[in-house]
């Protein structure tokens, strides 16, 4: 007996649909899975007999074969298992509908050995490549019920979700669908949530204010903020950096709804999601520990990595010139393409990676080349080894590099005051007042803003400039963005010499001052 319903599967932080045929009858006795089936789906055969004797829902013991169509495109995921389960009871008849309503449906689900179902990774990009291909009814695990009431959000599809918990739920459901019983079919469906009441959610009471001095840093990071511009942070052991980079995702707005939902499905095939929309952009900080795959993703098993999880965020680079060289020699290609292409001989798969890039390092190994108080115990070859690490190609894609410097006495004694609570100098409002100027500045980008257009006098400075500094056509690009920026934080339709003198103070490290 023939019969057809659908699942999906994973290409990237997208799906493909793919058709999941069943054949049954006589025979040699058998249970194949054919089209390029990934381990977890071909083991789907043994987790699927077991679930359906435990549940008294035994098989014939005759031929099987399931398909999975398109038979050239590789699949993975055990959550094929439901599908080819649903197809099964339907052939054997322990489901009494006609074969052809399984062809509109798509299921998903792991099933356990008892024929509970269990929870998956990806659902979300695998519901909604479902929705948009107009299948009528989808069929989802309970235990993803939380991140299958997003999938309504995203469009207007006359698609059905029900949530089930096991393989007796299953036939209720199919059989209720057949027979159009809507009492039923509520107990299974899941709710569909108001966009317009997503919120998101509080932030840790981090500010800008607990960072003692660094002005000319924080000026810096409400740059980066409001135009998505790289930093580089280099100073000395303890002078904030870390702070700093830890207070800049405060900065940044909360995501609109699509780049939430993006950023939510990159967190659903990571195993990361707790079902909950991802309304506030992401901070990672990777040890530099981390592996190459880890940090721009990959494996055996292709997942994001880092730089993905980064999305539409942060990624904090602490101690940059301690990570693996090829690992961020790599980012030079992803800080220009906002994306990754993870290629593998059956397929290529591409990863959105729009991140802002927050790095920090040492000046020398020991932390204190340059320092005016501790001198440096390094070689001239350990310097030169240890600043070589960052290559100029990937230095020049980085808009911002800032200098700090240690905390004088003053500063130093503020911190012991604050710390034994004898005075109260936060300022908590710091954060919220540039995140409020941020918003404006963008808001003025959009609306206002004549783009990288200069005037005489701005375009005899930047020749100068060019003359003097040696500037790379790249370095001056990024410099006209920086000023562009600065001009919207000003509200001028104009760059003017102020801006640009400014973003050039960002473009230029004293690196002289490192010199022994």
């Amino acid at each position: 007996m023939y019969s057809k319903t659908h699942s999906a599967t994973l290409e990237g932080i997208n799906a493909q649909i793919i058709e999941v045929e069943l054949d049954s009858g006589g025979g040699m006795p058998g249970f194949n899975i054919v089209g390029l089936a990934s381990k977890s789906i071909s083991e789907s055969k043994d987790r699927v007999r077991a679930a359906l004797e435990s549940s008294n829902y035994p098989l014939d013991a005759g031929k099987i074969l399931v398909n999975l169509i398109p038979a050239h495109l590789p699949k993975e995921g055990s959550h094929f298992d439901l599908a080819i389960a649903a197809t099964l009871m339907v052939n054997h008849g322990y489901i009494n509908v006609a074969p052809q309503l399984l062809a509109s449906c798509c299921f998903f689900g792991e099933l356990s050995l008892n024929g509970k179902l269990k929870q998956i990774i990806g659902l979300l990009p695998l519901a909604l490549q479902a929705q948009e291909a107009k299948i009528k009814h989808i069929v989802v695990p309970y235990d993803n019920r939380n991140e299958a009431s997003l999938i309504k959000l995203a469009s207007k599809s006359n698609s059905e979700i029900y949530a089930i918990n096991n393989l007796f739920e299953l036939q209720s459901l199919i059989e209720a669908i057949d027979r159009g019983n809507n009492e039923v079919l509520q107990q299974y469906q899941v709710p569909v949530l108001d966009r317009t009441k997503l919120q998101s959610k509080t932030k840790p009471n981090r500010d800008l204010s607990e960072v003692i001095g660094q002005e000319q840093a924080k000026r810096g990071l409400e740059i980066a903020a409001a135009g998505g511009h790289h930093v580089l942070m280099i100073g000395p052991p303890g002078c904030g950096k870390s702070m700093l980079a830890n207070r800049f995702i405060d900065l940044l707005p909360a995501l609109s709804f699509d780049q939430a939902l993006e950023l939510t499905k990159i967190y659903s095939i990571s195993g990361m999601s707790n079902g909950d929309l991802m309304l506030e952009p992401p901070l990672r900080a990777p040890h530099h520990s981390a592996s190459n795959a880890a940090l721009v993703g990959g494996g055996s098993k292709v997942k994001p990595g880092e730089v993905s999880l980064a999305h539409n965020g942060v990624l904090f680079l602490d101690e940059l010139t301690e990570f693996n060289r090829h690992s961020i020699e790599q980012l030079r290609q992803i800080l220009e393409d906002k994306s990754i292409n993870i290629n593998r001989i059956r397929q290529s798969l591409r990863f959105p990676a729009s991140f802002t890039l927050i790095a920090a390092c040492n000046p020398c190994p020991c932390g204190y080349l340059g320092d005016t108080v501790k001198p440096c115990s390094c070689s001239p070859r350990q310097i030169t080894n240890y600043l070589g690490r960052l290559s100029g190609p990937l230095l020049d894609r980085i808009d911002m590099h800032i200098e700090l410097c240690r905390l004088d006495y003053d500063q130093i004694k503020t911190l012991n005051r604050r710390a034994s609570g004898s005075t109260l100098i936060k300022n908590s409002s710091l954060t919220e007042t540039c995140k409020a100027k941020i918003i404006k500045a963008r808001q003025f980008a959009k609306q206002k803003s004549q783009g990288l257009v200069l005037e005489q006098s701005e375009l005899e400075f930047m020749d100068k400039a060019i003359l003097n500094l040696d500037l790379s056509a790249r370095s001056h690009q990024k410099i006209l963005r920086l000023a562009r920026t600065i001009a919207n934080l000003d509200a001028s339709e104009f760059i003017r010499v102020p801006h640009l003198a400014e973003a050039l103070s960002f473009r230029a490290i004293d690196w002289e001052r490192y010199r022994k």
